[in-house]
């Protein structure tokens, strides 16, 4: 019998306290929601101070960039929460979002963050080159999943997701930002959409996924691709997860939170500003993981 490392009372306790003295109010609110004991009308309170006049979102709601105005990454960033709480397509977060993300669709796709990003402190990934890129699915598969969702009737609803798909049939290379983008479309989408990723997905697996090994250093661990016991590849990933949820478990640190595994090199103070929210971000989706493998003490949930 394979024994299971298992997140006792005392670390789960350790964990919500951490969220409720240090979390940004969005993530603890999104918590309390999770948890039964919060509103989504709280959650869409706190939302409402990373929305900009435009419709998008910003204002720091991805910390490894601290642009006020709104990017379509930050959009999406905004819309992972909204996707959750089940929300109307008539609300104006999601009109006023979804128009957003049709106003800023570019040539070819979306621009996930503007040139003025340079400007204020951010990641060295997020800085914007005048090199051409080659087409990225980051955000824009991610985007397509939302005009899918709240059905969009927009010619550029077709016209990207026809896009990105076709990005994914001449897909060699998996970067995991990429995937998770390609994922969510699934999701979002489901029927014939769902049954086509997964199974471009599903012949890369081995390719996707580092060895645990690599973690440590922003490797792509299985529970990137795996969200619960019901996702497509929990079964084919079973040993891998057990592994990964093991990990999970034993990289809680004594304050309760989980911390990233990158950091900037440059822009130190604001790191450490953007190194703290991540932290809340990280320990609330974390908590929320090891719950949905059940490995979480039973009596703490």
């Amino acid at each position: 019998m394979i024994n299971l490392k298992i997140l006792s009372s005392e670390q789960f306790e350790k964990a919500c306290q951490f969220i409720t003295l240090y979390a940004r109010p969005l993530d603890r609110a999104f918590f309390a929601y999770w948890r039964g004991e919060g509103e989504k009308e709280r959650v869409l309170q706190e939302l409402e101070i990373y929305r900009n006049e435009d419709g998008g979102f910003g204002n720091n709601i991805e910390p490894d960039f601290r642009l006020q105005e709104s990017s379509p990454l930050a959009t999406t960033i905004a819309f992972q929460y909204l996707s959750q709480l089940n929300m109307n397509p008539k609300h104006p977060f999601i009109v006023e979002g979804t128009n957003y993300f049709l106003h800023t669709y570019q040539t070819n796709g979306w621009q996930a963050v503007p040139p003025s990003v340079n400007e204020v402190p951010h990641a060295p990934w997020w800085h914007v080159s005048d090199n051409v890129l080659n087409y990225s699915a980051n955000p824009d598969a991610e985007v397509v999943g939302y005009l899918l969702k709240y059905e969009v009737k927009h010619p550029l609803t077709s016209r990207a997701f026809n896009t990105v798909m076709n990005h994914l049939n001449h897909l060699n290379e998996y970067e995991i930002h990429e995937v998770q983008c390609y994922l969510r479309l699934a999701k979002l989408a489901g029927g014939e959409v769902h049954r086509k990723i997964y199974q471009k997905m599903e012949e890369k697996l081995s390719f996707i996924i580092d060895r645990p090994e690599k973690w440590d250093q922003y490797g792509v661990q299985p529970i990137s691709l795996v969200d619960s016991l019901q996702s497509p590849f929990a079964k084919e990933l079973n040993q891998e997860l057990d592994v990964n949820l093991d990990y999970l478990v034993e990289k809680q640190l004594d304050n309760g939170s989980w911390e990233p595994n990158w950091s900037w090199g440059q822009f130190d103070d604001q790191w450490e500003v953007a190194k703290r929210e991540w932290q809340g971000i990280l320990t609330v989706q974390n908590v929320i993981t090891l719950s949905k493998f059940g490995r979480i003490d039973s009596s703490s949930v």
